[in-house]
């Protein structure tokens, strides 16, 4: 777990490679959540339910956009994981649903 938390500042202020694919996964999508986020709030809905991978990538591309996000970063986590970029945005922003789903069912039981 310690391995897994460390690893993924890997290259930007650890030299703490990810090794096992939780470790990997949790470096991709660090910064990729980040973007996927400022894409969502600034769609009308403010949600990931409506998002599509083609806006998404969109965004990616725009380098002003969400700025601070490291495009670089979010590459090499799906060369870590031998996956398309394409597949990363679409896996990343489904399991985004997911959980705006439970949180909203969290919220109803309040």
């Amino acid at each position: 777990m310690i391995h897994a938390i460390c690893s993924h500042g890997y290259g930007i202020c650890v030299d703490i490679k990810p090794e096992h694919d939780m470790e990997k996964i949790l470096f991709a999508i660090d910064e990729l959540t980040g973007l996927i986020w400022a894409a969502a709030k600034m769609r009308e809905s403010k949600s990931t339910k409506d998002m599509e991978v083609s806006s998404l990538k969109k965004k990616f591309k725009d380098k002003k956009f969400a700025a601070g996000c490291s495009r670089d970063v979010i590459r090499q986590g799906a060369e870590f994981l031998g996956w398309e970029l394409d597949t990363l945005f679409e896996k990343t922003i489904l399991a985004m649903r997911e959980s705006e789903d439970k949180i909203e069912e969290e919220m109803k039981n309040i």
